[in-house]
C-alpha cells in the first residue's frame, strides 16, 4: 500500500488560484455594472419617449380616421386636464368634438398614460400645455421638440419632433 500512496493526486483550487480568480471576477464586475446600468437608462427614457411618439402618431392617424380633432393634454389621473402639471406626470388623449383643446362633457378619452419615472423629465420647447390634429391630421396646437431627459445627464436624451403638418418624429 505504501506504493500507491506515492501516485495519490489532490484536485481542487490552490489558495492562490482562488484568490486570483476572484480578483478577475471583481475587476469584470466593476467594469460591467456601470455599463450595464447605462443600458438601463437609456432603454428606460427611450421607452417613454417611444410610448409617447405612438400616441402622437395614433391621435393624428384617429384624428383623420374619426374626421374630429383629437388632443393631447397634460393629466395625472387619465380623465382631466391640468395645465399646472409637468408632462412627466402622465398624459391624456381625447376626441376633441369642436378642437378648442379642452376637455368638455362628451369628449371621449382615447388612451392615457400615468407618471413617469421621477428622474425622468420631459419638456415641451413650443412650450405647450395641449397638442391638437384636426380632422384632416394637421397640428392645430403644440407643434415644437418633446424631450425626454433622465437626472443621469443629457447622454439619455431622446426627443419627439412635431412637425409643422403634424408629423412625428424620433430623435
Amino acid at each position: 500500500m505504501s506504493g500507491s500512496s506515492k501516485n495519490l493526486k489532490y484536485s481542487g483550487f490552490t489558495l492562490i488560484e482562488l484568490m486570483v480568480t476572484i480578483a478577475v471576477l471583481a475587476i469584470l464586475v466593476t467594469v460591467a455594472v456601470p455599463s450595464f446600468r447605462n443600458i438601463i437608462i437609456s432603454n428606460s427614457v427611450s421607452f417613454d419617449r417611444d410610448e409617447f411618439f405612438s400616441l402622437v402618431a395614433f391621435a393624428r392617424s384617429d384624428a383623420i380616421k374619426r374626421g374630429t380633432a383629437v388632443t393631447i393634454c397634460k393629466s395625472s389621473d387619465g380623465s382631466t386636464c391640468d395645465d399646472s402639471l409637468a408632462w412627466s406626470d402622465g398624459w391624456l388623449a381625447f376626441h376633441d368634438a369642436d378642437g378648442d383643446g379642452v376637455k368638455e362633457t362628451g369628449d371621449d378619452p382615447v388612451r392615457s398614460r400615468g407618471a413617469l419615472d421621477a428622474q425622468v423629465a420631459v419638456s415641451h420647447g413650443g412650450a405647450a400645455d395641449r397638442i391638437t390634429y384636426g380632422s384632416r391630421g394637421l397640428i392645430l396646437r403644440g407643434q415644437g421638440l418633446v424631450t425626454f431627459s433622465h437626472s443621469a445627464g443629457s447622454q439619455f436624451d431622446r426627443t419627439v419632433d412635431i412637425g409643422v403638418t403634424g408629423r412625428a418624429s424620433k430623435g
